[in-house]
């Protein structure tokens, strides 16, 4: 038996009763948020400049739809690695495959062309604005529904209406600041968009059915 093959066989079942035991741990916590009548919550860190960020969010309010689980939308505009020489080939690549992984959820991005971040900013930092709950996630949703899917070029007053149907009339003075940032930076999270359920982390775009399938493991089902 070589040195590695002792430490993976010393090593692997330590972790595999780590892992079980902190996802029993977290199984607990929702019950217990359960019983007390408590929602499920999925935190999800968003750039309205990324396409895959508009895949996310889309796909989850679809999927929390009918659950007793709450998506709660924290927008960023600075992302991705400081510096990063192949930051622009990334973006480009990045509207064509947030295409394809649309189209699996029935959605068609229309958008061929990247969009930059301060283009953007004024949606995350609307979103940002506004009361945490449904109408946040909406608004949201509408908005990377009109950008990507209509190819609706990114100006506040293109966007104004959807604000005033979900939030009101768009903010004077929206923060510079955005506490989303603060956190990913705090965590080691370099992009967008990452959700995480009840301290478990995924790639959002990515992992759309796992997502669902977490909750329904934690107990927030779609009630009929």
């Amino acid at each position: 038996m070589t040195p590695k093959d002792r430490i993976e066989r010393r090593l692997v079942p330590r972790l595999i009763v780590t892992l079980s035991t902190v996802d029993a741990h977290r199984r607990l916590l929702a019950r217990l948020r359960r019983a007390r009548g408590g929602r499920g919550t999925v935190d999800l860190y968003v750039a309205f400049d990324d396409p895959y960020s508009a895949v996310a969010t889309l796909g989850l309010a679809a999927r929390t739809a009918g659950r007793p689980a709450d998506v709660r939308v924290h927008p960023v505009v600075a992302r991705g690695i400081p510096g990063d020489p192949a930051a622009e080939a990334k973006r480009s690549y990045a509207v064509t495959d947030a295409r394809r992984l649309a189209a699996r959820d029935g959605l068609t991005f229309t958008r061929t062309t990247t969009v930059t971040p301060a283009a953007a900013a004024f949606l995350a930092r609307w979103t940002a604005a506004a009361p945490d709950g449904a109408a946040r996630l909406a608004f949201a949703a509408d908005a990377m529904r009109r950008l990507w899917c209509e190819d609706v070029e990114p100006t506040p007053d293109a966007y104004a209406d959807l604000h005033a149907a979900h939030l009101g009339p768009p903010p004077a003075a929206a923060p510079e600041a955005l506490p989303a940032e603060s956190v990913m930076r705090r965590r080691g999270l370099y992009d967008t968009p990452i959700a995480v359920v009840h301290g478990q982390w995924f790639f959002a775009h990515e992992r759309l059915p796992q997502i669902e399938h977490r909750l329904d493991e934690l107990g927030w089902r779609a009630t009929a």
